[in-house]
């Protein structure tokens, strides 16, 4: 399989023109530039983000009519009822909900399904549960668009239902109260970029407002909605949305929520985790904190997280935090096993390598970690990839070029049910065999796919001599932080460099020194001893510069994202 390096294509007078204009290190304004900021106007709301900036929240479809049913919940005493997804999406809409519920006297109660019992989304058994606790207005987080005949059962039992979502609109909507959904075609928010949790909080900042107007809070306190944003936060960045507009002022904004005053249930993860408060980042969100919110949903029960994200107690929360501690472990290690196997069926099929898209499954693979799974072959084989468990429960990711949720509607009579966007899927194989649906979508890929949509291609923000390389240039791009997708960390190209002192340490990474014209720079490139040998002789890089800290001492480092013999 072909590796790709591609330069980020900016336009040059652009980023010379944002340079001058916003006082910006020319090397600043390019990586901004090639990230579509290449305006005075734009670089203004993207270096300074304020709440202010947030969208209306009643431009979203059906939001008047969610927030006029919520109130008179609210005011009448009925019971609400959430029915949340138990990914981190899902488990922090459902905690942001539950707490601005109570906070404005509402009766609550919540659940959120057993993955491997009953599947994603609303439930038969769900809305049992909730009727049984006496629910008269349920709300789906992170679920329900789909759910036509569930909304019905709760209908039928005398049951209101509100629907907050994000995924893939369907022609139909579900008979409920209201859909919010910002995917919908009649939506004016223009709002596509937010996961659920970020809906969530639009939800409530316009219940807020319609109790605020009717004068609720001349005997209560008022909600601080401010304080939820650590939730918002989280939940954007685990769910993978693109880090602008909105979204880049919840994540920059919940972050400093947690720096000022982090809740016991994120503290008890980070202690449990040997992770230092200090240096929260999106990084820290996305890398660690989120892998094991989202190991109670895959292995076990979700509600777990859930309770560890409301603890008021740091003690309580740590045993919960130690619990998800050792079932994130458990994650890995089954994640690794079937990566392994996958891989390793992918490598030994001409078959599989002259696909299109992969398609693997084994019925003992936990379906837990399939999506997970899916997302390594895609990274490894440059390919979309759908991996399929036990009781024919899978997942799937994609590339740029390939709508995934399109493609199984294509080929949707080879499954018994499937949900998602063009980027992740999930899938439920019905009574035709995995080698049946392999084909139809293998079939309809190579219409769509061409040769060149298919390998890995590694982007980067340019070559840079080595000598550029400097803590100031680190400071510099802080101020694009934080990172993640749609604002991806800067990697630079860095050409015919020599690695000396290189030693390998725990977890098949490398350490040693890059050397070039005038300067040595410590080098990090994790999981690539395998690589050693190239190192021996001069290499072009792709590096992340970077600040490493160790026990209280700050150093200039290069994290190698990729390595290249030379061409001479």
């Amino acid at each position: 399989m072909t590796t790709r390096w591609m330069e980020r294509v900016y336009d040059q007078d652009k980023a010379a023109n944002l340079a001058r204009d916003m006082d910006l290190r020319p090397i600043v304004a390019r990586v901004m530039a090639a990230r579509g900021i290449d305006t005075r106007e734009a670089a203004t709301a993207f270096l300074g983000p304020k709440l202010e900036h947030l969208g209306d929240p009643g431009l979203l479809a059906d939001m008047p009519a969610a927030a006029e049913r919520i109130v008179y919940a609210v005011r009448q005493g009925q019971t609400i009822g959430i029915f949340g997804d138990y990914d981190v999406d899902g488990v922090t809409s459902t905690t942001l909900l539950w707490e601005f519920l109570e906070q404005v006297g509402a009766k609550v109660f919540a659940t959120i399904p057993d993955r491997l019992k009953e599947g994603y989304g609303l439930s038969v058994p769900g809305v049992e549960r909730l009727k049984a606790a006496g629910a008269q207005l349920i709300i789906t987080v992170d679920c329900g668009i789909t759910a036509h005949e569930e909304v019905l059962a709760a209908v039928q039992h005398g049951i209101d239902v509100i629907v907050i979502d994000h995924h893939t609109v369907p022609v139909e909507l579900p008979k409920a109260v209201a859909v919010i959904n910002p995917h919908r075609v009649d939506c004016s928010s223009d709002a596509k970029h937010l996961c659920a949790v970020a809906v969530t909080f639009n939800l409530c900042l316009a219940v807020r407002r319609m109790l605020r107007e009717q004068t609720y809070f001349a005997n209560c306190q008022e909600p601080n909605m401010r304080a939820a944003l650590d939730l918002v936060a989280l939940g954007t960045v685990a769910d993978v949305m693109p880090l602008v507009r909105d979204n880049r002022v919840f994540v920059v904004h919940g972050l400093a929520v947690m720096a000022r005053n982090l809740r016991p249930g994120i503290q008890a993860m980070l202690h449990a985790a040997s992770i230092d408060p200090s240096k929260l980042s999106a990084g820290t969100l996305g890398f660690h904190l989120g892998p094991r919110i989202n190991a109670a949903g895959r292995l076990e029960d979700a509600m777990q997280a859930v309770h560890l994200l409301r603890a008021r107690d740091f003690g309580q929360a740590l045993v919960i935090a130690e619990q998800l501690e050792k079932k994130n472990a458990e994650r890995r290690s089954l994640e690794q096993a079937i990566v392994q196997e996958a891989i390793a069926e992918v490598e030994a099929s001409a078959d599989h390598r002259e696909a299109k898209v992969l398609v693997v499954g084994r019925e003992h693979w936990h379906p837990g970690v399939v999506g997970i799974a899916a997302s390594r072959l895609v990274d490894k084989f440059g390919k979309p990839a759908i991996v399929i468990g036990e009781g024919g429960k899978g997942s799937g990711r994609s590339i740029p070029a390939f709508h995934l949720h399109e493609a199984l509607c294509e080929v949707k009579s080879s499954l018994h049910g499937f949900g998602g966007h063009a980027h992740a899927v999930g899938v439920q194989l019905g009574t035709k065999s995995l080698s049946s649906f392999r084909d139809a979508l293998l079939a309809h890929a190579h219409k769509i796919l061409r040769a060149e949509d298919l390998g890995r291609v590694v982007l980067h923000d340019g070559a840079i001599p080595l000598e550029e390389v400097s803590d100031r240039l680190v400071e510099a791009l802080s101020q694009i932080a934080p990172f993640g997708r749609a604002n991806p960390e800067p990697v630079f190209r860095l050409n015919s460099v020599t690695a000396t002192s290189i030693r390998e340490l725990k977890g098949a990474h490398l350490r040693g020194i890059v050397r070039g014209a005038g300067q040595d720079i410590g080098f990090i490139a994790f999981g690539m001893a395998t690589q050693a040998a190239l190192f021996q002789k001069p290499v072009d890089l792709l590096a992340v510069p970077e600040i490493n800290e160790w026990q209280n001492r700050k150093q200039l480092q290069l994290r190698v994202k990729e390595v290249a013999e030379t061409k001479q």
